[in-house]
């Protein structure tokens, strides 16, 4: 109680002295340069046909199933708390894997679809030809923002379907691939072509090293989640076993010791998950695709 009012204390004179000299101190709210697509678009990356209203549902469902079930299984309902969140974010956080994977993917596909390029500028074809030959013969990943690029051609200038094709996969490598493109189509495909060729190379090694970051973690990420998992089964367990756990939980000293266990378990999971995450590159580029 002591070191809380001394630290009250101290927070209050410097917060004196800084008016009264002109210093007040001010919150600064940094905001990120990267883009964040809606619920519909996230879908969309994501590979899902489904609106953001059908998702929530799903996900509201799925919390439902897992509290009745749980609740069933144990007999308690604060025990099925637990469950039933996680089992509510789990769509949310699979999607958001299957996403990443997508993005990984269409990420590991530049350096393959690049090559095929310089390779066709060399032949020579135009960078038209090209880019239409990529939504064919392409690496898959990429085949159909391409073949939409072919589509949208006639209809629109070359430049603006580009950047439909860079609003499609909204990533910063993307970004950068098609901002080089627009100038080879305003300067000329020659002089471009040597810049694509060491992009190429860049993305692979910058692919390579995220591949073996993520290898290297990935045993430290399943020894997490099993730490924060296995407590949470082993007391659903309990509770369907044992009469006096039972009655224990049911009541609001349980209550509030499974709603500690859960802080707990969530703020290391938050500290694991921060720890283990790979810096984000932010799009500058696709901004105005916005």
């Amino acid at each position: 109680m002591r070191l809380a009012a001394a630290a009250a204390a101290a927070t209050s004179v410097y917060l004196l002295v800084g008016l009264l000299c002109g210093r007040a101190p001010r919150i600064v709210r940094h905001r990120s340069a990267r883009t964040r697509p809606d619920r519909a678009g996230w879908l969309r990356q994501a590979g899902v046909a489904i609106s953001p209203r059908q998702f929530t549902s799903l996900c509201a469902g799925a919390g439902a199933v897992a509290f009745l079930g749980v609740w069933s299984l144990a007999g308690t309902a604060p025990v099925a708390v637990v469950p039933a969140v996680v089992a509510a974010a789990a769509p949310h956080r699979l999607l958001s894997r299957q996403r990443r994977r997508q993005a990984r993917a269409r990420a590991g596909a530049w350096p393959d679809a690049l090559r095929q390029v310089v390779a066709s500028l060399e032949v020579p074809i135009s960078l038209h030809r090209a880019l239409c030959e990529l939504g064919r013969s392409g690496p898959e990943a990429l085949r159909p923002a391409w073949a939409r690029y072919e589509r949208l051609s006639p209809a629109l200038d070359h430049a603006a379907a580009l950047s439909a094709v860079r609003a499609e996969l909204a990533d910063p490598l993307s970004d950068r691939v098609i901002e080089v493109l627009l100038v080879a189509h305003s300067q000329g495909a020659r002089v471009v072509a040597d810049i694509l060729r060491d992009l190429a190379s860049s993305a692979a090694a910058d692919l390579r090293l995220v591949e073996e970051i993520d290898t290297a973690q990935l045993e430290k990420r399943i020894e997490a989640g099993s730490a924060a998992v296995l407590p949470f089964v082993v007391l659903v367990m309990l509770c369907s076993g044992s009469a006096p756990y039972r009655s224990f939980y049911s009541s609001g000293r349980g209550a509030a010791v499974i709603a500690l266990g859960a802080a707990m378990a969530g703020a290391g999971m938050a500290v694991v998950s921060r720890l283990g995450r790979l810096p984000v590159e932010p799009r500058v580029l696709g901004i105005e695709d916005r």
